[in-house]
């Protein structure tokens, strides 16, 4: 007989990157769930599948597409890809991008809209949607900017520049959805939640932060609140917007999330008082 209070076992397919490691973080205290995070190099090769056969998990996360897609070894990757969406009698969810549309529409993309993006890390990421959706019983969700605070992050980049006094120079040609890696997790744990439990939502879902912004307004949100800890730093920082110089197309990066509200009741949150919270926890980690 099934142990219904059984933790739900997670199979984590790149728990070192930005959006795994948020997983485990913020996953550790909730008991209801137990990771498998099997190394990288156990996932390529000819003994990928004997490894992915050892383990027995009620449900894996692919958080490793979106950040090594235009790693070498990516195709090699997407085999084990195929076997879990194959041959596994699990479910996969692979956390994908705004970054396969190309951006020229006038609104937000919605999960309807085909892949357009032109670009090898968008063709890579459609290609592996492409694997992951052939089985009705997996999901494919986009998001949008992210952001954490950690490792090689925009936020980071941007305030060590500012740190140095280096002036910051953007081509303003983009506009997308800011999206704290924290409240992604939020969104997979639900939906993990709700399909271990009887839901039977599948395909593609999009979620992104509440509230479209340019990539130069991006920045300066972030100059605007180091600036009120720091004035003393920021006194000879300027961003400058390439736009001031030649006109510039915006590309859309931005997605529309009616369908995972309506299908798993998830909201949007807003995504600058994670933004504020996180540069004031950063500067005060170098204080």
């Amino acid at each position: 007989m099934e142990n219904i209070n059984a933790p739900i076992r997670i199979l984590l397919l790149g728990s070192n990157t930005e959006v795994g490691s948020s997983l485990l973080e913020l996953g550790k205290e909730r008991s209801e769930f137990e990771w498998l995070c099997p190394d990288e190099s156990v996932l390529q090769g000819d003994n990928a599948k004997a490894h992915l056969q050892e383990m027995q998990f009620d449900v894996a996360i692919d958080a490793l597409s979106i950040r090594s897609a235009l790693q070498n070894d990516f195709r090699e990757y997407q085999s084990t890809l195929a076997y879990l969406s194959e041959e596994s009698d699990a479910p996969l969810i692979m956390i994908s991008s705004a970054r396969v549309f190309l951006g020229d529409k006038t609104v937000a993309y919605s999960e309807d809209d085909i892949p357009d993006g032109t670009s090898p890390y968008a063709l890579a990421l459609v290609e592996a949607e492409s694997i992951v959706v052939k089985n009705p019983k997996n999901i494919v969700l986009r998001t949008g900017w992210l952001f954490s605070g950690k490792g090689d992050d925009f936020v980071c980049r941007t305030l060590e520049l500012i740190e140095d006094g280096v002036n910051l120079a953007y081509k303003d040609d983009l506009i997308g959805s800011p999206t704290p890696v924290s409240d992604l997790a939020r969104v997979i744990f639900s939906v993990i939640n709700q399909g271990h439990y009887g839901a039977e939502n599948t395909g593609v879902y999009h979620y992104c932060g509440a509230e479209e912004i340019s990539w130069v307004g991006l920045v300066e949100a972030i100059v605007a609140t180091s600036s009120q800890l720091r004035p003393d730093v920021q006194q000879e920082i300027e961003v400058i917007s390439e736009t001031d110089f030649e006109t510039v197309e915006r590309q859309r990066q931005s997605l529309s999330c009616r369908r995972i509200f309506n299908h798993f009741g998830v909201k949007q949150r807003p995504w600058r008082s994670k933004l504020r919270n996180l540069v004031k926890e950063l500067h005060r980690n170098k204080s």
